[in-house]
């Protein structure tokens, strides 16, 4: 025997007293995930009760949107909507279609949702006559929703293709990327703001244009944010009374070497003309003209007079970011464009009176 202490062995649990807590931590498990399924049972009822919803509000202001095959799945973390083949038809007879679309929201944030559109997809505008069918590689948008409508759009289109046919030249327009961003304007109610980009913009219906364009786009429309919750173009117009406001920030195209930023305002009104003034500064301004002259049929004179005017104009050149420029005013009127006092042009009303 030493003076170390020895102690005596501990006594084996008893068989009794382990399984009971076998037992209850089987029932914890089961109550956690009974809880966590009635949870997501409830949320999956009132996603379903939202989007039936937000399609009766679309329906009600004459937008209708079915699916073929809608169903929402995602269990245990996710919600997952999908919708195949997708259709919409408005009240001025314009219709869509679309492959399908996927939509993923966390459990835990329901209200940002990440979109998947499959390709392809159709549109048709009867009163203009334009119909078209897009394709993409991928098609992805993050949506923000707030209690009563979509608060904010962040879309990137890889690779888009428009096939077009109608009023307009029959041909393909592609990119290799197209970006849209779309929320309310921080610090004002109900002004919709509005980003877009295109890069590398092919137009093979135009084969004289043989350069990509870039294409940049900064609005602001006042009273705009019905559009997110489902407003049709038309009467949002109608129900502003003297026409949609439309602050135009900055639109730019850059073509080769040659650049056109126009910047001012403009008003949509309720014939789906436009009017309104613009300050138009060409960058580079005779290679810019250069590079367009191929659009120009052989008899017009609208070319001399626009090479003329920006000839006329040279000396008054200015630097704008290392570049020469020369700034002319356009006016809008109904539609009709002109730069100073030549017509350049027309742009089409976005809809017909009296639809």
């Amino acid at each position: 025997m030493t003076d170390t202490e020895i102690k005596a062995p501990t006594p084996p649990k008893s068989p009794k007293r382990s399984r009971r807590g076998y037992i209850l931590l089987l029932v914890a498990v089961v109550v956690v995930v009974a809880g966590w399924s009635a949870a997501w049972a409830y949320g999956r009822s009132v996603l379903a009760e939202q989007l039936d919803l937000q399609l009766d509000r679309m329906a009600g202001q004459g937008l209708e949107l079915a699916c073929a095959d809608l169903s929402i799945a995602g269990y245990p973390f996710r919600y997952e909507v999908a919708c195949r083949e997708m259709r919409t038809a408005d009240r001025s007879g314009t219709t869509g279609s679309l492959g399908g679309l996927d939509a993923v929201a966390l459990i835990y944030n329901p209200r940002h949702a990440i979109f998947e559109a499959h390709s392809p997809a159709s549109l048709s505008v009867p009163l203009s006559g334009l119909a078209g069918e897009i394709t993409w590689d991928t098609a992805r948008a993050s949506m923000k929703f707030g209690q009563d409508s979509l608060g904010a759009l962040d879309a990137v289109i890889a690779k888009p293709g428009i096939t077009l046919a109608g009023d307009v030249p029959d041909g393909l327009v592609s990119a290799d990327k197209a970006e849209l961003h779309v929320r309310e304007a921080p610090g004002t109610a109900g002004i919709l703001e509005g980003f877009v980009t295109v890069d590398s913009l092919s137009l093979a219906a135009l084969p004289e244009l043989s350069q990509a364009i870039m294409l940049r786009g900064h609005a602001r429309i006042d009273g705009g944010m019905g559009l997110l919750g489902g407003a049709d173009l038309i009467s949002l117009v109608r129900a502003s009374g003297d026409g949609l406001p439309i602050d135009l920030v900055l639109g730019e195209a850059v073509l080769g070497t040659g650049r056109a930023t126009a910047r001012g305002n403009l008003v949509l009104a309720g014939d789906g003309t436009i009017s309104g003034a613009l300050d138009l500064t060409l960058g580079n301004a005779g290679a810019l003209v250069r590079a367009l002259k191929p659009l120009f049929p052989a008899q017009d004179r609208t070319y001399p007079l626009l090479e003329g005017v920006v000839n006329s104009l040279e000396p008054a050149a200015t630097e704008i970011d290392g570049v020469r420029s020369i700034t002319i005013p356009v006016t809008i009127t109904n539609g009709l464009v002109q730069l100073g006092l030549l017509p350049v042009g027309r742009i089409p009303p976005l809809f017909q009176a009296g639809t």
